[in-house]
Order: C-alpha cells, then structure tokens, then sequence
C-alpha cells in the first residue's frame, strides 16, 4: 500500500509539474527580439536618441514659439556671427547656439532642419523599401523571364555611378525639398531588391511554400502571407541603415547646390552655408554645429541598425 500511494504521489506531481510546463506562456519571435534589443546598450541609446530628434522635429513649431521664441527665417543682420549663449539683452531669448551671418537664431534652424532631414530620409526609405520589396519579390517568386528581366534592370542601374545618376535626375527635374525622397528612392531601391530577391529564392523551396500551393493558394496570398513575413527581418534592417546614408546624400547634395533650397533650413545646406565662413573665427560654430548633428543622427541610426540586425536574427537563440 505504501509503495503504490508513493507511485500515485509521484504521478500526481509529475502531472502537475507538466501541467505547469504546459500553462507557461511561450514567448513571441517579437518579445525574444525585443528582449534581445534591450539588453545592447549602444541600440537603445541610437533609438532614444533618434526618438528625440524625431520629437523635436514634430515639435519644432510649438518648440519655435514658446521656448527658443525665434522665428528660423526671420533675418536680422545686425546680430550676425554671435556665439553661443549669447544673448542681446535681458528681455530677449537667448541665441544657444549663437546666430548665423544673416542674424538668424541657429538652435531654431537647427530644430527646423531636422523637421525636413528626418522627413526627406524616412519618406525616402518607405519609397525604396516599398519600389524594392516589391521588385525583389516578383523577380525571387516568379523566377525565368521576370527574374531576368528585373535583374538586368537592377545591373543596368547598378552599372551607372549613383552619384551620377542622382545629379542628373535632380538637375533635369529640380524637385521641391519634398521631391528629394523620390530622387533618392529613384536610385538606391536596387540595394533592397537584390536582399529581397536572395531572401524569396531561399524561402520558396521550403516546405510550407509547396503546401501552399498544393491547397491552391494564389501567388499573391503566398508572397504576401507566407514569403514576406520570414523576409521581413533583413528588410527592417536595412531600412533602418539607410537612414543615415539618406542623410548624408542630402547634405552632398545640398553641398552641391542641388539639395534643399534656402531659406528652407536642413542640416546640409546648414553645413554647406557655414564653410563660406570658415575663416571667421566668430561662425566656426555654423560648421561645427549642424555636422555634430549629421554625425549623432547617422551614428545613432547606425547602433540602431545593428542592434535591430541581431535582435531579428532567428539563429540566435535565448
């Protein structure tokens, strides 16, 4: 008797000890990904410090109104080249970061500038990742004449110098600030397309793609719903990675003159404006100013990148 209410009470415990088990609730691929993110520090500081400067951005009129109280293109040539903090009188806000050669508070136009920096990468990055995706997808899918024929497309493009090709787009077709993302999309979606493609050819073969299409799926359904999801990783993180070069193609392009037009401030034709007065010991800031910016903003996109592109990776387990 003793030994079969022994064996009844070892059931019993295993039987609750794998009831446990199976009550625990298991973890998302997007909570194990997020609790992977968090624990690289470099990550999260590039995406607090890139929810900052998308805060500020959002904010830059109310910012403009009631805090610095200057108006970004509001010209007053009387006050120009003040340095930092400087401050006419103590009615007046204080120029953080000084004033530029025709008299404008610079901390205003910097805020301002990252309102068009930001919005001319991320709406350029939503422009490549979509014209990319999209490519990569039908080329990896269909595969034959459709891969062939996007594929040499891509070589083609990809055969031209992209700086080349983004100067004569801008100068045939001189775009409003806006219309720089489209310029930009229009010649950095191949890098997108070919990830994307290599994703499609490796995942198509895999079981669940066949068992798919031995149910009668449409090709749509199985790109959209079966493909695409597996991909997304690579994507995301290139996405994110290309912010930065986004940022830096706009500030060339503002060195150029082809970038955003004054008196529409962004950080590259900030930059571009300050080496006029580079000799000037008084506006060494306008230089310095606007490229800690474009060095904190691509550095942090940068450690964001990187972070999201170990968080995503499926091969890395808890």
């Amino acid at each position: 008797m003793a030994t079969q209410s022994t064996l009844a009470a070892f059931s019993d415990g295993l039987t609750d000890i794998f009831a446990a088990e199976a009550s625990k609730k298991t973890a998302s691929l997007l909570e194990l990904a997020w609790r992977r993110f968090k624990r690289d520090k470099l990550a999260m500081a590039g995406a607090g410090v890139l929810v900052v400067l998308t805060a500020l951005a959002i904010l830059a009129t109310p910012i403009s109104d009631y805090l610095t109280r200057y108006d970004p293109n509001k010209v007053n040539p009387l006050f120009a080249y003040k340095p930092i903090g400087w401050q006419r009188n103590p009615e007046v806000p204080i120029n953080w970061f000084g004033t530029d050669d025709l008299g404008r508070d610079v901390l205003t136009r910097i805020i301002f500038g990252a309102q068009v920096s930001l919005f001319i990468s991320f709406l350029t990055v939503c422009f490549t990742v979509s014209i990319g995706t999209v490519s990569g997808a039908l080329a990896g899918f269909f595969g034959g004449w459709v891969d062939t024929l996007i594929s040499r497309f891509i070589d083609i493009l990809l055969s031209v110098p992209g700086l080349f090709l983004l100067l004569l787009v801008s100068i045939v077709f001189r775009p409003p600030w806006w219309g720089l993302a489209f310029v930009i999309a229009s010649v950095s979606w191949m890098g997108v397309a070919r990830l994307v493609r290599g994703e499609f050819l490796g995942i198509r073969a895999r079981d669940y793609v066949d068992a798919a299409r031995v149910v009668g799926a449409p090709n749509m359904r199985i790109i959209f719903r079966h493909i695409l999801p597996n991909a997304i990783s690579p994507i995301i993180v290139a996405a994110s990675l290309q912010i930065g070069g986004v940022i830096l193609t706009e500030t060339a392009l503002s060195f150029l003159g082809l970038g955003v037009q004054p008196p529409t401030p962004s950080w590259g034709n900030m930059l571009t404006n300050a080496q006029r007065f580079i000799d000037i010991e008084s506006a060494r800031g306008l230089l310095f100013i606007p490229g800690t910016f474009i060095f904190i903003t691509v550095l942090a996109v940068n450690f964001m990148g990187n972070g999201l592109r170990d968080a995503l990776d499926p091969r890395l387990k808890e």
